[in-house]
């Protein structure tokens, strides 16, 4: 039989792609990014918001879609970089079709990042060209280009790391080092070094006195916060943690204590603290002493003995020692509730959680403790209630959020913070103009900058606060984990199980006559209540 012949027709395409300088009116942002908050770095943000708005705009197939700068941000994480998550976003609603920055490092120094973040904009059709190495997302061979470009800028901020802590180190070791933040109780004199400073030290002398007169970490703490006395540190006053802190410190015996925190090497880096991973340095007698030796060595001796006693744990492991832990909150004081034992030793011992404010002080807040198997009683009936009905109310609260329109009210705020925000680019921009041309002083230039600086941060925050409140992604996204969630387990639970908790509960807040309204991860929330007794008296 003789093989036919096939007959092929070429069908010439209908359309075809043209270069980004044939395209016309391309919607084009730039990207910039800064990694420190010096003066120098900011006069280069400035320089370069100032470099692009022209030539974007002096494009004539182009048309200027914005500007998105981060200050003070490192490349190696995208988290923090509010600026660059915008712009995202902003490109995912499809606002822009083009994006030009600088170079691959700033775009991102981590390579894991850089290439996620150029694979789905590519797949959404916008290009990135990075100018230092004229490469373009959109063309064929980008990939495997911006793979070896973004591994050696992540190979650069790890070498810079690694150089730094070198330095660090052999600063350490000669006994030079700096530390930029005192302990509470000293300052710094201008050379550096550590000098007492008076009220702050009488304080510490107090706490350990304290404790060595036989109070707890606890009631110290709350002692101090009872006759409002300032603390150093950016807390909520007086916590168990922060006296532990102190009466652990070797710094109030005159020596010093460095690397007690460590880095991690690889990316994205993460400060953690030094438990015997790399060694630390010890530097005896560096400055006055604010207690004796004999009074350290006794407290460490004391704590020693009370852990043995009383098998205390450090207060980071017993926040994460159970699961009601931060989790049950007060609905009278707004409190957290914490874990009380009854009648320890005995065969009816039972475990309760009680309000904070109520165990300090039961005319602050009349809520009742609530007995642990009670939580899990009613968490168990809420399951239940909602893992046979959980379609019918999910299902309804996720079309709702994705049909959720824009408010044209929030549209124009945005508008106009939007224009409010480029004002104060362009007049920092200028200001810095002046200054180059000796027209203005350090003084009053350092003055302005602070001012133009803190009305920009508060309107970025403004927008931010605009474009939360108008989109819904979070809850979205949180409540089709839900719908998993409920998809891949038993529809009834017949014992409480924690994993269930943990896994679909946010906060549970008590309120009187026996009710327990529980938060699910997505914002929603169910009542359930007890049929009889379950409330006990809060004790302290």
């Amino acid at each position: 039989m003789v093989k036919k012949e096939k007959k092929v027709t070429r069908i010439d395409p209908v359309r075809t792609t043209q270069p980004l300088e044939q395209t016309q009116e391309k919607r084009v942002c730039a990207y910039c990014r800064i990694s420190t908050d010096s003066e120098d770095q900011k006069h280069s943000l400035e320089a370069q918001v100032a470099y692009y708005s022209r030539l974007i705009g002096e494009r004539n197939n182009w048309i200027f879609s914005g500007i998105y700068a981060d200050e003070d941000r490192s490349g190696t994480k995208l988290n923090g970089r509010d600026e660059f998550q915008k712009m995202m976003q902003d490109c995912r609603r499809g606002q822009h079709d083009y994006i030009i920055t600088k170079s691959v490092t700033r775009f991102a120094r981590n390579t894991v990042d850089s290439i996620q973040a150029i694979r789905e904009l590519k797949a959404l059709g916008i290009g990135i060209y990075f100018e230092k190495e004229r490469v373009d997302t959109l063309s064929e061979k980008s990939e495997q280009l911006l793979t070896i470009l973004s591994s050696i800028a992540q190979g650069e901020s790890e070498n810079i790391s690694a150089n730094v802590r070198w330095s660090v180190v052999r600063r350490f070791q000669n006994g030079t080092f700096i530390i930029s933040d005192p302990a509470y109780g000293y300052c710094k004199d201008p050379d550096g070094n550590l000098i007492i400073e008076p009220k702050e030290a009488a304080v510490v002398r107090r706490i350990f006195e304290a404790y060595l007169g036989g109070m707890g970490s606890y009631t110290i703490a709350q002692s101090l916060q009872k006759e409002g006395i300032p603390t150093s540190r950016k807390s909520n006053g007086w916590q168990e943690g922060t006296v532990k802190e102190i009466l652990k410190n070797p710094v109030y015996e005159g020596d010093l204590l460095l690397q007690k925190t460590c880095t991690t090497e690889g990316i994205p880096f993460r400060t953690k603290r030094n438990h015997g991973e790399l060694p630390q340095y010890l530097i005896r007698d560096n400055h006055e002493p604010i207690i004796s030796r004999e009074e350290a060595e006794a407290v460490r001796k004391l704590c020693t003995y009370r852990k043995e006693q009383q098998c205390v744990k450090d207060s980071e492991a017993y926040q994460n020692r159970y699961a009601f832990s931060s989790r049950i909150r007060c609905g009278v004081c707004g409190s957290i509730f914490r874990r009380q034992k009854l009648y320890i030793g005995k065969s009816y011992e039972k475990v309760q959680w009680c309000c904070h404010k109520h165990i300090q002080d039961r005319k602050a807040c009349g809520q009742k403790a609530i007995r642990e198997e009670n939580i899990e009683r009613l968490f168990t009936k809420m399951w239940n209630r909602m893992a046979g009905n959980y379609e019918e109310i999910l299902m309804p609260l996720l079309a709702g959020l994705k049909a959720v329109p824009r408010d044209p009210k929030q549209e124009r705020k945005i508008r106009k913070l939007n224009y409010q925000i480029e004002e104060l680019r362009k007049q920092s921009y200028m200001l810095r103009q002046v200054l180059v041309d000796g027209n203005i002083g350090s003084a009053v230039f350092i003055e302005r900058r602070n001012q133009l600086d803190s009305e920009l941060e508060t309107l970025i925050h403004r927008r931010q606060l605009l474009e939360a409140d108008q989109f819904f992604e979070q809850e979205i996204m949180q409540t089709e984990y839900l719908l998993t969630v409920f998809r891949s387990r038993p529809t009834r639970m017949e014992n409480y199980e924690e994993e269930a908790f943990l896994m679909i509960i946010d906060h549970a807040t008590v309120y009187p006559g026996q009710k327990i309204r529980f938060c699910l991860k997505n914002g929603l929330e169910l009542e359930e209540s007890l049929e009889e007794g379950g409330l006990e008296d809060g004790r302290n």
